[in-house]
């Protein structure tokens, strides 16, 4: 008999956390489950941890492969997959135990290709936003590509293999292309408007979240673009793609460590197209903040803009950690 859901776990140097994280999923009030455990070369106990569960519990199947990352991880799952849902959970996370009920019944329910449900994670007020009948049209799923995480959602695994939602490899931050793709292509997204899901931050989280990974932004903003592009749907999502895009690349960089922005610049200064220019210059303030296009005016060799830019810039900064003041106070490479 053809399970209900299948959980794809992605497994590599969790040993702290994994038995919690298993203990969730096997746990699930709905019984009828495939949950496959794929130890990506993981050099710890977690191999250990994966084969414990398993010899107690038949519905864990373990994939053994080198390391190559969570989206190769990700990928090596899909041809065993065998249930008509399909649900993604990192392994250092949780979910609660009526996760797999909620979201089967109402995917059965609604017929559709992806629902969605929050982590404790997800700001109030946009989860508030979202209301929890289908959702059909364009303007109704845009919402959900400020959700860039694969995690809190479940698949129909037709719909997941039949658009070949596989994740790119080698590169960070797979999720968001993978969540474009899937939003645009579904034909009605239904929402369990509640908090299923635990994302746990590690120790180490903050230093790890600014580093050099974090350049992979523009890569995947471009394979994304592309996407839009051969896919026909750009001329649609232009606005919020772009605005998008522009807001994620001025985050990121106003966030790197100093030796790493100039090096960002330079590959977000060589990815923007015309479109793009003409967008900052030309969009509303709600569409493109200023500080947003006065960096990208300061990109493209405007002085009067980089003085503004670091102006505002630095105030910003200062509002938030004060002690920032000194050190973030200096004159850019552009001027």
């Amino acid at each position: 008999m053809q399970p209900k859901t299948s959980i794809i776990i992605p497994v590599y140097n969790v040993e702290k956390y994994l038995a919690e994280c298993l203990d969730s999923v096997v746990n699930q009030t709905m019984r009828d489950i495939q949950i496959i455990c794929v130890n990506d070369g993981s050099p710890d106990g977690s191999r250990a941890i994966l084969q414990e569960y398993a010899d107690r519990d038949s519905r864990i199947h373990i994939i053994d492969k080198p390391n190559g990352g969570q989206s190769s991880a990700r990928n090596a799952a899909y041809p065993h997959i065998k249930g008509k849902y399909t649900l993604f959970v990192d392994s250092d996370d949780w979910i609660t135990p009526d996760l797999c009920e909620k979201t089967y019944h109402k995917a059965e329910e609604s017929g559709a290709s992806i629902t969605i449900f929050f982590s404790q994670r997800d700001r109030k007020k946009k989860v508030r936003s979202i209301t929890p009948h289908e959702k059909t049209s364009m303007e109704e799923k845009l919402p959900f590509l400020d959700f860039p995480a694969v995690w809190n959602r479940l698949y129909r695994t037709d719909f997941l293999l039949g658009h070949k939602l596989y994740f790119p490899e080698g590169i960070c931050f797979e999720d968001n292309l993978v969540n474009w793709q899937a939003v645009t292509l579904a034909d009605k997204i239904a929402v369990v408007p509640e908090r299923l899901y635990h994302y746990r931050r590690n120790s180490g989280y903050t230093t790890r979240m600014w580093g050099e990974h974090n350049l992979h932004y523009v890569p995947i903003y471009n394979k994304i673009r592309d996407y839009l592009l051969e896919s026909g749907y750009y001329a649609a999502y232009r606005e919020k793609f772009i605005s998008m895009k522009l807001d994620v690349w001025y985050h990121h960089y106003r966030n790197l460590p100093v030796s790493l922005q100039t090096r960002f610049s330079a590959m977000i200064r060589e990815s923007l197209t015309a479109d793009d220019r003409e967008f900052y210059r030309t969009a509303s303030k709600e569409q493109c903040k200023t500080v947003v296009r006065l960096f990208y005016a300061m990109l493209d060799g405007d002085k009067t803009a980089a003085w503004k830019f670091h102006i505002v810039h630095t105030i910003k900064q200062v509002m938030r950690t004060p002690e920032l003041l000194l050190k973030r106070f200096r004159f850019s490479a552009f001027l």
